[in-house]
């Protein structure tokens, strides 16, 4: 009995425990590349609310002083990974909560603003400079470096804005002037570049120097375009300086005394990170901007492996994963839920999908002939696809023969896209990240692959495609609502229906629309989306309910959960009824979308069956 006993045991550890030590490892293995990366992607600066909430809590400042310096015009991080700080709009956002809770500011930059003379930087520059004169700078230095652009530039850089360009000696064309004065409250503060004059001195009661002033005689604060360790002298200038490409948005505040001299004084960086809110007007300078860039051409220069075999054969190309799928099934579907299959739907989120340099990492075979092109909407090689890694196929597709094609094993290559700028902390855990790119592994499902969205993302998009009669329809619904609850607003859900409108609809026809089970069909689509208008709370609920008694009439679930039918019924019959499924249904058109149930994340399709781990047959 007790050998019994002791074999049942044995058998039981023997079922138990690899699942849980897989669990365990997957675990630590997830934890290590967090930890890894966290330490290499430092948030620099305080919070706003910090900075705000202190100043708020005793004698506010006499002036605040916003300041940026060594920006080069960078409008805004890519986006590859959240903790990136910086960005136009949130540096707008934060200047208009100093301005909202009333403190005196004052916004100026201190040079190193230009970078590159083609067409395409001078346009970038161009957009920084409508940028900053939204946020209403008083002025903006010009460093030796900007300086040295010629006239044409400078004038055509100073056309875009409203603030004086301040440089130690005038320009030609009147562009430039040395220094200027700005009242703030009680106080009136210079702005110099160079040495301040007695003239400064008599109109000011602070002055700042922008850049290095050579001679700080005068001078109360002399702030640096450069990154520099905050230090105050003995009877000298306080010398602050600047985080490149507008990471930080600097704060100094003053208080000044009777006598017009600085009392005290407190300076910090406000951290500019995705928790900091964006200003709309800024947004859409930069949309602008990015949508008139999209029809640039790519340069050749952000190729991927140039120098790797298989894309230095003249005979061979791009074939698209979908030409993998028919013989690698498995591997297509564990890649088509992976971060690397959506990549091109980030671009397309953060607006740099006219950007060559991002573009060529977040899609397929860019700059070469027979990859990706930029303006393609129709293209096959949006994403991360298997030709990244294991190179062109169109041979191999052709001919599968090991020779023709990459194994995909160098995570060399890995470092191209995933390097210190982009992905900092990857190259130390390069190795821990295979098992992400593990094609045995057995594909995400709905659930997995939408919070997996969410915490690389933020709130995706997922649209069911569905024949309200169709039973692999109802089927589906029946799994997806559940977990439409769960994520709440995490997700933004939308349900889209299949249908057609009739060309030339006869007087004698019910309805000018018609759909595969035919006109029942047609209408508890169109009172479904009437309950999702009026019910919001409600409506998927009804849903399943329906889905249980679709031989039913539908006042019955109507009636159950609370939902006044005679409402639903006036809506029903009015014209705008009509529209509304008109307009639901022109999105399944414009998509090409035949097969209840479609689902789609992010605009990336799926068969259910993938993510619902579910069989049948799609009603088409």
């Amino acid at each position: 009995m007790k050998r019994a006993i002791l074999v049942l045991i044995v058998l039981t550890l023997g079922v138990t425990l690899p699942p849980l030590y897989s669990q365990w490892a997957e675990s630590q293995r997830i934890k290590k590349i967090q930890a890894v990366k966290q330490q290499a992607r430092p948030v620099v600066g305080e919070r706003l609310e910090t900075v705000l909430s202190g100043f708020e809590s005793g004698e506010p400042p006499s002036v605040v002083i916003l300041y940026t310096g060594g920006t080069r015009s960078h409008l805004e991080p890519c986006g590859c990974y959240q903790e990136q700080s910086g960005g136009l709009p949130r540096r707008a956002y934060v200047v208009a909560q100093f301005r909202k809770r009333g403190f005196q500011t004052l916004l100026v930059d201190t040079g190193n603003i230009f970078d590159g003379e083609a067409e395409i930087d001078a346009r970038r520059c161009e957009t920084n400079m409508k940028a900053l004169a939204a946020m209403g700078y008083s002025a903006v230095a010009l460093s030796e470096s900007d300086i040295a652009y010629n006239d044409a530039y400078l004038t055509r850089q100073r056309a875009a804005a409203t603030f004086p360009f301040l440089a130690p000696e005038v320009r030609s064309n009147d562009f430039t002037q040395p220094f200027v004065v700005e009242q703030v409250g009680k106080h009136s503060v210079a702005f110099v570049v160079g040495e301040a004059c007695e003239e400064i001195v008599s109109l000011s009661d602070i002055v700042v120097a922008l850049g290095d002033p050579k001679n700080p005689e005068h001078i109360d604060v002399v702030i640096y375009p450069d990154e520099i360790e905050p230090m105050g002298t003995e009877g000298g200038p306080l010398y602050l300086g600047c985080k490149s490409e507008g990471k930080t948005l600097g704060v100094l505040a003053l208080w000044i005394d009777s006598n017009a001299q600085v009392a005290r004084h407190y300076a910090t960086e406000v951290a500019l990170t995705p928790e900091v809110g964006e200003s709309e007007t800024v947004r859409q300078l930069l949309t602008d901007f990015y949508r008139e860039m999209a029809s640039e051409n790519p340069s050749q220069d952000s190729r991927l492996f140039a120098k790797q075999l298989l894309e230095q054969q003249q005979e061979n190309g791009y074939a698209s994963a979908t030409a993998c799928q028919r013989c690698h099934e498995q591997e297509y579907l564990q890649w088509s839920a992976t971060r690397h299959a959506f990549a091109y739907e980030t671009l397309l989120k953060k607006e740099r999908y006219f950007d060559a340099g991002c573009v060529s990492c977040h899609t397929t075979g860019f700059g070469y002939s027979t990859g990706f092109q930029i303006g393609d909407s129709d293209s096959a090689l949006e994403g991360v696809q298997c030709e990244t890694c294991h190179g062109p196929g169109k041979q191999h597709v052709g001919n599968p023969k090991k020779s023709n094609i990459r194994n995909g094993a160098d995570t060399s290559l890995c470092l191209q896209c995933h390097d210190t700028k982009h992905s900092p902390g990857f190259s130390g855990v390069v190795a821990l990240h295979t098992k992400d790119v593990d094609h045995s592994l057995a594909p995400m499902n709905l659930e997995e692959l939408l919070a997996s969205r969410v915490a690389r993302m933020g709130k995706p998009t997922l649209e069911l495609f569905v024949m309200s009669h169709c039973p692999y329809g109802v089927q589906a619904e029946e799994k997806i609502i559940p977990i439409v609850k769960k994520f709440g607003d995490a997700i933004d859900f939308k349900l889209q229906f299949i249908a057609h409108e009739k060309m030339a609809p006869a007087s004698q026809n019910i309805s000018p629309f018609t759909s595969l089970h035919g006109y029942p069909e047609v209408a508890e689509d169109i009172r479904q989306l009437l309950i999702a208008q009026e019910y919001p709370n409600r409506y998927l609920d009804y849903i399943l309910c329906r889905g249980k008694k679709l031989d039913k009439s539908w006042e019955d679930c109507a009636q159950k959960l609370g939902i006044d039918v005679a409402k639903i019924q006036a809506l029903f019959d009015a014209p705008e009824a009509e529209q509304l499924f008109r307009e639901n249904i022109a999105r399944a058109a414009d998509l090409r979308i035949k097969a209840s149930p479609t689902i789609l994340v992010d605009g990336h399709k799926f068969r259910a069956n993938q993510l619902l781990r579910e069989s049948g047959t799609p009603c088409e």
